[in-house]
């Protein structure tokens, strides 16, 4: 048996017990997609497809976060109309943080398509993303597919938002833990728009700019703290994360606040749609108010049981602490 399927196997029998936290399976799904990526550009060709990577994390969301996730997957023709994949929402039931989410894989070459226009519409994917997460009250970000390591210079921005205090302390010593990051859909817009200009994209830049994704999206800064807390602690990491780009059209920082302010006092109220969806079957979801692949709902309440396990093995091997 292969190390991916021991580590599913010793997954499975931490569930038994108690569930894993989102921080950990997000690091693990990062560690898997590196070297899947890795191995499929360099080793083993051909390297797998955004839309394969993708299936790939809902179907492992699902299996090890049991009933505290629910996803619903809509017609995908859909999301070539509307600038992204996902509509990630973590919630206590109330309130939550929700995300617009747009995902590219780096090429060989360390490049991602972040100039796409969206065929049949002559618009521009990510103006569709920025639009589109504002309807849904959204904060729109880009999850990257990464298959190389950073050097310490690379590791700037990972730096001083850990410093603020604004990334989980739930890392580890392996540069797989870089498979999936997030990076302001703002800050993409700017560097489209200076290649409007006549410059050069600069892949490289925004991919130093992003941030792992179990670390922006922890579930477990606070274990013996209530659902608030957790959800505060994502919302303040969000907002930095997303900062670097945003428009400067106002003197009033309350109003360049991401996304006309939906974070600006911490988590918010959950829009009707998503109440809608807590409520639904997931075989029968209500029609989303704007077209979207896969909604995903993940539930941090304070009467679900989680903690940090470090049973998943293989891609990325945890620190023992």
């Amino acid at each position: 048996m292969g190390v991916i399927g021991r580590a599913l196997i010793s997954a499975n029998a931490a569930r038994t017990v108690q569930q894993p936290s989102l921080c950990d399976v997000l690091l693990w799904m990062a560690g898997d997609t590196f070297h899947w990526l890795y191995n499929g550009h360099h080793h083993y060709p051909p390297a797998p497809g955004e839309e394969s990577l993708t299936d790939m994390h809902i179907r492992h969301l699902r299996q090890f976060l049991g009933d505290r996730v629910k996803i619903f997957q809509f017609n995908k023709d859909q999301e070539r109309q509307n600038g992204a994949d996902w509509e990630l929402w973590i919630h206590n039931r109330s309130h939550g943080v929700g995300l617009r989410i747009q995902a590219k894989k780096a090429s060989k070459q360390g490049r991602y398509p972040f100039a796409h226009v969206v065929k049949g519409t002559n618009a521009d994917q990510c103006a569709l993303l920025l639009q589109h997460a504002l309807k849904v009250r959204c904060v729109p970000v880009y999850l990257l597919y990464n298959h190389w390591e950073r050097d310490s210079a690379d590791l700037e921005a990972e730096a001083e938002a850990e410093q603020a205090g604004l990334l989980c302390g739930h890392g580890v010593d392996d540069p797989a833990r870089h498979g999936a990051t997030l990076l302001s859909a703002y800050r993409v817009a700017s560097e489209i728009q200076r290649k409007r200009n006549g410059h050069n994209l600069r892949h490289r830049a925004l991919w130093r700019e992003s941030l792992p994704w179990n670390r922006v999206l922890c579930d477990g800064r606070a274990v013996s703290g209530t659902s608030h807390q957790v959800l505060t602690g994502v919302a303040d990491a969000v907002k930095a994360l997303i900062r670097p780009g945003m428009p400067a059209s106002s003197p009033n920082e309350e109003q360049a606040e991401p996304v006309g302010g939906i974070l600006r006092d911490g988590p918010s109220r959950l829009p009707r749609h998503v109440v809608r969806l807590l409520e639904a079957h997931e075989a029968e979801p209500p029609p989303p108010p704007v077209p979207t692949a896969t909604t995903m709902l993940v539930d941090v309440s304070d009467d679900h049981e989680q903690s940090h396990t470090w049973e998943f093995e293989g891609c990325v091997r945890p620190a023992r602490r």
